[in-house]
């Protein structure tokens, strides 16, 4: 019992330090705005296995670390969330018969631990936690089996960091924008927590208030995998058990043009996460094998805002107090429109400016789910709804909502700023044609330039361009084309270039981050510069001190 009571502790620890660290994680995933949710998803996983067992008495150190890896398993979340459960599920394997917890049996939990991982993903990259698995089971492998625990296990954090550091050093990714792997940090930190009950016997409480993370989704474009992170837990039916192959789901699934496949197969669990554009036919494909556990579909650049201690507040909050479900839709309006905005400023902008039926405040990440949209549209409960999504990542959201709609008919308009949506917004004809108006939505997003300015978080090379941390960059239809020190130059060197003799008027959302001597200096610019009307609104946006719509 005693070796059982160290090993819970030991997992204790590393639970609680990766919960320290989440936020910090989350900031990994940087371009060059911070983004991510490798941290959330990580400590979700953790907590989840940790809750299944803290209260429940063991007889093994094998039957603990198997029920931690089979908790993990059902709360697994995301790649990174997956991918560390099957280290787990590794280390317990490895472990299922110690009973000393010395060197030699953490050898083989670790050995096992880089074979389970890395058969979980169907084509792994080196520069990711993949990499540092590996690399401390092969460090491990290389000491001496009788050295004292606390050598051992300082070696091998020794070799997770150093295996950490390299990670640019395989991924290009990383490289450009000079961060660490985000999975690979919470793995290490996760192991850092369970060594200092090792070295010190003392478990690494949890802190009372954690780093903050005010970063989210930018508007940009991100490489490679586009659709719905799709995710299940499926009890197989009995039979099923020992007869699935992973290749049959993975196979499965390449057919489709699945991207990013984590399968595993733990007993009676089946466990899928994948990227999908059209998760429906994942679920149904999977459901042939049993009985979903769980389900989750969220767009994949979603993050999970409501579970971040220190997070955004408005995603669901500003939800619940604006929004009433009806119980009963009669579709007593012939027609409505809906809008996301990223502020409570922006949701009375566009409402009671721009005639908006309802704008969704879907936060400084401008992420609502295919839900939030779907009790959009009961709300308005009207025949025909227009939606302008107003970001590039909620597209995909929106039109699943499109196809879930059953009563009304659902137009989404192709917006990917807000600027672009004022100008949809303002096209609007409510005694139109439905065809006219989304003729008319879509052709005016080509009338209006989005410029917008933010403070880079990192030193980074985006599109060609030298990104240096905390200056100001501007965004042009979603694209950085250039950088200064200061807003002042920036105004000059680069929002002339968007203002033409065509040019009439420009809407100017001031965010939170613009202080008055910046907004003065932009009217003076303007002023002195241009014979053009503009408009300044307090949008409150964080991220961008300022957007603004040029037509």
């Amino acid at each position: 019992m005693e070796k059982i009571n160290l090993l819970k502790d030991m997992i204790t620890s590393g639970v609680n330090n990766l919960y320290n660290n989440y936020p910090h994680i989350d900031k990994l995933n940087v371009f060059p705005v911070p983004d991510g949710d490798t941290g959330t998803n990580m400590n979700l996983t953790a907590n989840n296995g940790y809750d299944d067992v803290k209260d429940n008495h063991y007889e093994s150190i094998g039957a603990y670390l198997s029920a931690f890896s089979r908790g993990l398993i059902m709360g697994a979340r995301g790649n990174s969330g997956v991918i560390f459960s099957q280290i787990v599920k590794g280390l317990s394997r490895g472990m299922q018969d110690s009973t000393e917890l010395n060197v030699e049996e953490w050898q083989n939990g670790f050995r096992e631990a880089k074979e389970i991982a890395y058969k979980a993903v169907m084509k792994p990259v080196e520069g990711t936690i993949l990499t540092v698995i590996r690399e401390i089971s092969e460090a491990a492998d290389q000491i001496d089996s009788t050295i004292d625990l606390k050598d051992f296990w300082n070696q091998i954090i020794e070799a997770g960091n150093v295996s950490l550091e390299n990670t640019p050093n395989l991924l290009q990714a990383l490289k450009d924008v000079g961060v660490v792997d985000s999975g690979a940090y919470g793995l290490v930190k996760f192991l850092e927590g369970m060594n200092s009950v090792v070295q010190t016997g003392e478990i690494i409480e949890r802190l009372s208030k954690l780093e903050t993370n005010e970063g989210g989704n930018i508007d940009m474009e991100i490489e490679g995998e586009f659709g719905y992170c799709t995710e299940g837990v499926i009890i197989l039916n009995p039979e099923w058990i020992d007869k699935l192959q992973i290749n049959t789901i993975r196979d499965q699934l390449q057919v489709y043009g699945n991207t990013s496949m984590v399968v595993v197969i733990d007993e009676d669990i089946l466990k899928v996460h994948t990227h999908a554009l059209s998760p429906g036919q994942v679920l149904m494909f999977l459901q042939q094998y049993g009985d979903f556990k769980t389900v989750k579909v969220e767009n994949m650049n979603l993050q999970a805002d409501k579970q971040v201690q220190g997070g955004n507040p408005n995603v669901n909050k500003a939800w619940k107090e604006t929004t009433s479900i009806k119980i009963e839709r009669n579709l007593k309006n012939a027609v409505a429109t809906i809008a996301v905005v990223s502020s409570e400023e922006m949701k009375r902008y566009f409402e009671n400016e721009l005639g908006v039926d309802l704008a969704i405040n879907g936060g400084s990440k401008m992420n609502p789910s295919t839900n939030d949209f779907i009790k959009a549209i009961e709300e308005v409960d009207a025949k025909t709804v227009f939606i302008m999504p107003n970001n590039s990542n909620v597209l995909l959201t929106a039109k699943q909502a499109e196809k879930e709609e059953t009563k009304s008919k659902i137009y989404v308009i192709p917006t990917k700023t807000i600027q672009q949506g004022m100008a949809s917004a303002l096209s609007f004809d409510p005694s139109a044609s439905s065809i006219r108006n989304s003729t008319a939505l879509s052709k005016a997003i080509k009338n209006v330039t989005s410029f917008s300015v933010s403070k880079a978080a990192k030193d980074s090379v985006v599109d060609g361009i030298k990104v240096k941390k905390n200056s100001q960059m501007a965004i042009v239809d979603g694209k950085i084309v250039g950088t200064a020190l200061t807003l002042k130059a920036l105004f000059e060197k680069e929002l002339g270039k968007c203002i033409t003799s065509k040019t009439e008027i420009l809407t100017i959302f001031i965010g939170q981050d613009a202080d008055a001597k910046s907004v003065s200096e932009l009217r003076k610019y303007l002023d002195e510069n241009f014979d053009v009307e503009y408009e300044i609104v307090e949008g409150g946006q964080k991220i961008y001190s300022f957007i603004i719509g040029i037509e």
